[in-house]
């Protein structure tokens, strides 16, 4: 097995850079759950700023409560519309996936432009330097690599990464996922933004759910596989991806759940040693046959033993990683579709 450390590819589009006139800043790694001080409260339960959070090892000060806020990617939506923070989005660099969000969600955004960008070879974005600007932030949420924080820093508009785009995800990222990457995900997102209460309201709501959600059954073992290069590049999720929990919450096991990265590439030989008994295909774009119908064509695949029983699934990226809300609803879409299977 080859472990090349690759990024995740976005449920969008992948921002690769933020800043055209700007390098890439490497920054230090980041816990599982970004270290925050919480702010004080009112009585009426209004927070108080400024507060302070470690994110991806550094610090960021948020001086008052974020009221225009750019979204690079859409991955963090999820967690914007749990804490009622959709209405203050002014910028967006991808337009939105269908059938994902709430109704209002999009009508909310549909009167925003996509941010001026220019597509890069890999199929990410550059958001230009003027275009981002010209949104007048007072909050940037988007991927370490996607951004320079110094360059933001230097404008005076602080930089929010998600746990799971910190560029070096450190030791505590590393270990195996569970659910508790989703709460303390809403819980950091809840602070800078000053919505502590409605976080711990959509922890509860999380929780809640995933206890609806029987896991008794042993439906056996399954690999999550990302398909590119038009077939030739295989990429399992490991352990300390999403889709552990989320395969667990089904009855399944991970087969590279004792992987330490995230997500790499693999030849199809390693996959078929580990004989999975399912393959749950993530996808980004087109329909799920379409996705089902390419991994069908990689070389070797057919040496599996979940394609020559006809285990294979599709699912969304949203519904795994990175840790959101839509992780908490994933283990009912897994499981209504490995139902259909029979």
């Amino acid at each position: 097995m080859r472990t090349r450390t690759r990024p995740r590819p976005t449920p969008v589009l992948t921002a690769i850079g933020l800043l055209a006139t700007a390098a890439v800043v490497s920054l230090s790694g980041c816990a599982a759950s970004s270290s925050a001080t919480e702010p004080t409260t009112s009585p009426n339960g209004a927070a108080h700023f400024p507060v302070t959070i470690e994110n991806c090892g550094t610090p960021v000060t948020i001086t008052a409560a974020p009221r225009r806020n750019v979204l690079v990617n859409n991955d963090e939506l999820p967690n914007l519309e749990a804490l009622h923070a959709v209405d203050r989005i002014v910028g967006i660099t991808a337009p939105l996936a269908p059938d994902l969000y709430a109704k209002q969600t999009y009508r909310d955004l549909a009167r925003l432009h996509v941010l001026s960008t220019k597509q890069t070879s890999t199929g990410g974005s550059v958001v230009s330097q003027e275009s981002l600007l010209g949104a007048k932030p007072d909050l940037v949420i988007a991927p370490a690599n996607a951004v320079d924080r110094d360059a933001l820093q230097a404008a005076g508009i602080p930089l929010y990464t998600p746990s799971a785009y910190c560029t070096d995800p450190g030791p505590e990222l590393s270990r195996t996922a569970t659910f508790g990457r989703v709460w303390s995900e809403l819980r950091t997102l809840g602070t800078v933004l000053g919505e502590q209460a409605l976080a711990e309201d959509a922890v509860q709501a999380g929780r809640s759910t995933l206890a609806k959600q029987s896991a008794s059954t042993d439906r056996g073992t399954a690999a999550a596989l990302y398909v590119s290069s038009g077939g030739g590049v295989l990429s399992p999720y490991g352990g300390p991806s999403m889709v552990t929990p989320v395969f667990h919450a089904v009855g399944l096991h991970n087969v590279y759940a004792d992987a330490k990265q995230r997500v790499f590439d693999a030849n199809v030989e390693d996959i078929i040693s580990r004989d999975p008994s399912t393959i749950v295909l993530l996808y980004s774009s087109g329909t799920a046959q379409d996705t089902i119908d390419s991994f069908r064509t990689a070389p070797g695949v057919s040496g599996l033993s979940a394609v020559r029983h006809h285990r294979v699934v599709a699912l969304r990226f949203p519904f795994t990683d990175p840790p959101s809300t839509l992780s908490v609803a994933g283990p009912a879409e897994l499981a209504r579709q490995l139902d259909a299977l029979g």
